[in-house]
């Protein structure tokens, strides 16, 4: 992956993807507006250390790098162009089901159907393990994961800025869910004024509510990388199934309120584990696989830490336990 790129799908999801948070400024700024960079430049949200996404033209001297792009990064229905042959489609999320993508796209909630599409697709995953084709495609990024339910640990002004001729603001413009409950970057930029987020509040609720967001999240991810590798219909453990199947399948689970948990899934007679911190997929004989389930949802002790611990240390094991990585 190219740094650029790496950069802009932190940018656009809210996910570190192994980045470093600068001293100074954000690690990733996209701006449309070249006044705005100059005074964020000069306020300090912008440093040394900065990769700056601008159209073609601006200029930010004292930063890492300006990357030039012509279109939008951030309105729904758009595209942006990055160097001859990167194109990057912004979709909102209700209608980009019924989209037919032609490379990589970010997907946004943008209003109120676009979020109650996302809870339905979701509740849907739970109780009867189907996914959205939108959100299992390789090439989609979901914008905004922490203000989704989704675990995104660095997120904050440290990690990314959207800069426009209102000010400063964390990750892409106008999500419709607040990032309350996101984990904030340890040095906010002094500077940064109000997000400015439309908010519904009986959706932030219903959000709330479903501590399982997270692992479905990560479980998006985990599908995303077996659809890579030629596997387009697996099932995952804790959605709709278990694969021992006295385990329970509830909501309240012990995994599934641990996002950074291992993923177990299925594909015809294969097994495989998806870690997330480290994105690394491997191939599970069967016994190991229904040993790290059991492990999970049964820890030894009542507290979820001690289900993830048992798997951590399943995990460490290496090759011997689980098999190659994909």
């Amino acid at each position: 992956m190219t740094p650029y790129k790496q950069h802009l799908m932190s940018w656009i999801t809210g996910r570190g993807f192994g980045l470093r948070l600068p001293e100074q400024g954000a690690a990733t700024v996209v701006t449309e507006d070249a006044r705005a960079l100059e005074r964020a430049t000069a306020e300090g949200l912008v440093g040394p250390e900065t990769l700056v996404f601008a159209p073609s033209g601006c200029e930010a001297p004292g930063v890492a790098a300006v990357v030039p792009y012509q279109g939008s990064l951030v309105e729904p229905g758009a595209e942006a162009q990055i160097g001859e042959d990167f194109f990057l489609q912004i979709q909102a999320y209700s209608i980009a089901g019924f989209l037919v993508l032609l490379g990589p796209t970010a997907v946004r909630l943008t209003d109120r159907e676009d979020v109650e599409a996302f809870l339905a697709d979701a509740d849907a995953a739970l109780a009867d393990g189907s996914w959205p084709d939108v959100l299992t495609n390789p090439a989609v990024q979901f914008a905004d994961v922490a203000a989704a339910g989704g675990a995104a640990p660095v997120d904050g002004p440290g990690l990314r800025l959207y800069l426009d001729s209102e000010g400063a603001r964390v990750g892409t413009p106008g999500p419709v869910l607040s990032r309350s409950g996101r984990n904030r970057a340890p040095a906010e930029p002094a500077g940064l004024g109000p997000e400015r987020l439309p908010v519904d509040a009986a959706l932030q609720q219903e959000v709330a509510g479903r501590t399982w967001l997270g692992r479905y999240h990560t479980a998006v991810q985990a599908l995303q990388s077996l659809r890579a590798r030629g596997h387009e219909v697996c099932e995952v453990s804790g959605f709709g199934l278990r694969f021992n199947s006295h385990l329970d399948t509830g909501a309240q689970a012990p995994d599934l309120a641990l996002p950074e948990a291992p993923v177990l899934l299925r594909s015809g007679e294969t097994y495989f584990v998806y870690e997330p911190v480290g994105g690394r997929t491997f191939e599970a004989g069967a016994e190991a696989a229904l040993t790290l389930e059991r492990a999970l949802v049964q820890p030894e002790s009542g507290e979820d830490s001690a289900a993830w611990a048992q798997a951590r240390t399943f995990l460490e094991r290496g090759s011997a336990a689980v098999g190659a990585a994909t």
